[in-house]
């Protein structure tokens, strides 16, 4: 029987209930809770293992939060002048760095003895004109040095984004500078395990490189690696982009290994070992049959390092449901335990001590927003630091399903579905369909906030990884290219029409923000037999005008992107692929949210479909939100939008 102490008991205990006794809460879960903004962050434990800290804000404040964790009290809340703190390290068991607006600062657990460590200003005093905006750096912390007494390593960013690393000691503030970033145009050093730089990354309007750095001769040459005969650069261009081959991921703890993600010989991405120095893959460390192992662009692949053994223990990626794969046994131990005695949940590593025995843990699951909890692997116990959202614990969510349907042509399209509580299969229910943005993104297991305020009014929702989703494969994304208009929209209704020959649904609607709004338009055009109406918000009409905008904000990484992507970029073309050009075809209700001043999608291609629909006789609203721009984070208007969504869709079926 595992020891749980006494607050975790409590915890059960007021999530048990909240299960069980349903009907005593108002079955439709508010959208503001269900985007309720997190006000904590930024989660770490003392190197002792005796202290956890996070940072609360306001908005208008933040406070550093300290608490004894054997006494399970809270030791501190300590204001803080600075409005915005990046970052709470711990420096020793009574002493904490926090980084705020490129400074970087000391201060006591008890709130004293507070000192700058690092200035944002520069250490050589500028002149001439605009000398105090070139003088501006932006300082983070790399690494406390626990082999230098003293002294701690930072990065340094001037105005022209150009990186130095430095050490510096934190009684005298002296530093030392480890390398220039303005002498080789780096915009970024990477660090191997042992803190030696290895690599620079500079950035340009198309994208970044990589560059191997010798110390010796100091000088940068081009990061390369040969795999079977073939030469290959990590760049990263928009051009390239879909296509990438190789990604980089970090060093190993051996500093002549590093991690790749590659498609070389391979339809789905794989995360392999390779050997700089003798220039030659080691091993496969991990694949999956379903999934990419990571996506080129995100950061969803995550090395979980046991800091005791001194190994890699494992890594944790996004597959249909998140995965985790196990290299140290002591780790996977740990882990295991956690999900015994807590079925259900994902359990993810975030810090650990020193000693390797006590781990934050954030433990969630597509039911449930989760906690931040203490688990000590020295007696299997596990405190609960605080719930991400206690008021929606109150409503039982709707579980997410994941399952593969077949496309017209064979292909297999991953999905997910999320179907209302008191769904019985013998009564038809509405769907809603939400095709998520990018489209060169994909959709995850978890608890969708958009799918849960549906679920919980009567709705089964659906969120399909069209083709062109990344995540599922070099074929499932390329396949993408092209087929804006096309595949990624015959996968969607694919989707739809499999998924109502297994579960008694009548009537559907589109529900999408950006491409998800695209799709809702072509949707709509293309097959108005399948969906009775659509709600669109932040979408393209015009994609010839749309690429004019891009090139000339001089964005040249999307532009390159995109011209890629859409396969051609003839005025005809173009136009085909346009929603604007199919307004006489769009004859289901229409919705459309656009931020007043959205710098993705601009707000003309709402305002010129609305009028081209409303000349041509349809049915259309458009509502401009104010003080908005491309992506709506505030609670209250995403509860405006999906509240009129819901009754958009309740004024359709009751026609």
């Amino acid at each position: 029987m595992p020891k749980i102490s006494f607050y975790l008991y409590i915890f059960i205990f007021l999530l048990a209930p909240s299960v069980s006794s349903q009907e005593e809460v108002e079955q439709e879960i508010p959208a503001e809770i269900l985007f309720k903004d997190v006000k904590r962050y930024g989660f770490s434990i003392s190197p002792n293992g005796k202290f956890f800290s996070e940072i609360i804000t306001n908005n208008v404040q933040n406070d550093i939060v300290v608490v004894d964790i054997d006494g399970y009290k809270l030791l501190n809340q300590i204001p803080m002048e600075e409005r915005d703190i990046e970052a709470v390290h711990w420096i020793t068991n009574s002493r904490l760095l926090y980084e705020s607006r490129g400074a970087i600062y000391a201060i006591d657990v008890d709130g004293t003895n507070k000192k700058k460590i690092v200035d944002r200003r520069s250490d050589v005093k500028q002149k001439g004109r605009y000398a105090y905006f070139r003088g501006m750096r932006y300082n983070n912390l790399l690494s406390t040095l626990p082999s230098k007494e003293h002294l701690i390593l930072i990065e340094t960013y001037d105005l022209e984004l150009n990186s130095s690393i430095k050490e510096v000691n934190i009684f005298t503030g002296k530093k030392y500078t480890v390398i220039h970033g303005e002498k080789y145009d780096i915009q970024k050093w990477i660090l191997d395990h042992d803190l030696v730089i290895r690599l620079g990354v500079r950035y340009g309007d198309d994208g970044y490189e990589y560059f191997e750095y010798d110390a010796e001769k100091e000088k940068l040459r081009p990061f390369k690696v040969n795999i079977e005969g073939v030469e290959y650069k990590v760049n990263v261009k928009g051009e390239s982009f879909l296509k990438q081959v190789l990604t980089f991921e970090g060093f190993s703890l051996d500093p002549n290994v590093i991690y790749l993600t590659s498609t070389i010989n391979s339809d789905k991405r794989k995360l392999i070992s390779y050997d700089i120095k003798k220039q030659e893959v080691i091993e496969v460390l991990a694949e999956d049959i379903n999934c990419d192992i990571k996506e080129p662009h995100d950061d969803s692949l995550g090395f979980i390092y046991d800091y005791k053994d001194r190994i890699v223990a494992g890594l944790r990626y996004e597959g249909i449901v998140p995965q985790f794969k196990w290299f140290g046994q002591r780790i996977a131990d740990i882990h295991k335990k956690l999900n015994e005695t807590f079925p259900g949940f994902i359990h993810d590593f975030v810090d650990s001590d020193t000693s390797g025995d006590r781990f934050v843990i954030y433990q969630w699951s597509d039911l449930n927003e989760g906690n931040i909890g203490i688990y000590d692997a020295t007696n299997n116990s596990y405190a609960v630091m605080f719930q991400f959202n206690e008021e929606l614990n109150k409503y039982k969510l709707s579980k997410t399903r994941s399952f593969v349907i077949e496309a017209r042509d064979g292909h297999k399209i991953p999905c997910y579905i999320n179907l209302p509580n008191n769904y019985n299969g013998e009564t038809s229910i509405p769907m809603v369909v939400i095709p998520h943005g990018g489209p060169w993104v994909r959709d995850y297991w978890r608890a969708d906030p958009s799918s849960q305020f549906f679920t919980s009014r009567g709705y089964a929702t659906l969120r399909v990884n069209f083709r062109g989703s990344t995540g599922f494969g070099k074929e499932h994304l390329l396949a993408g290219i092209n087929n804006i208009d096309e595949i990624m929209i015959d996968d969607i209704v694919d989707a739809v029409r499999s998924t109502k020959t297994s579960y008694a649904i009548d009537t559907v609607f589109l529900y999408g923000h950006s491409y998800g709004g695209y799709a809702t338009y072509m949707g709509l055009i293309k097959y108005p037999e399948d969906f009775a109406g659509g709600v669109a918000i932040s979408a393209p009409s015009d994609i010839k005008e749309w690429m004019k905008y891009i090139e000339k904000t001089e964005n040249t990484f999307a532009y390159d992107l995109w011209e890629m992507a859409l396969g051609s970029k003839k005025t005809k073309y173009l136009k085909k692929i346009s929603p604007l050009s199919y307004t006489d075809m769009l004859n289901k209700p229409l919705l459309m949210f656009h931020g007043e001043y959205d710098r993705i999608i601009p707000l003309e291609h709402a305002v010129e479909m609305e009028s081209k629909l409303k000349k041509n006789g349809h049915e259309v609203v458009l509502e401009i939100i104010q003080n908005e721009g491309h992506s709506f984070e505030d609670a209250h208007v995403m509860a405006y939008i999906l509240t009129s969504s819901d009754t958009f869709f309740k004024e359709i079926l009751e026609e």
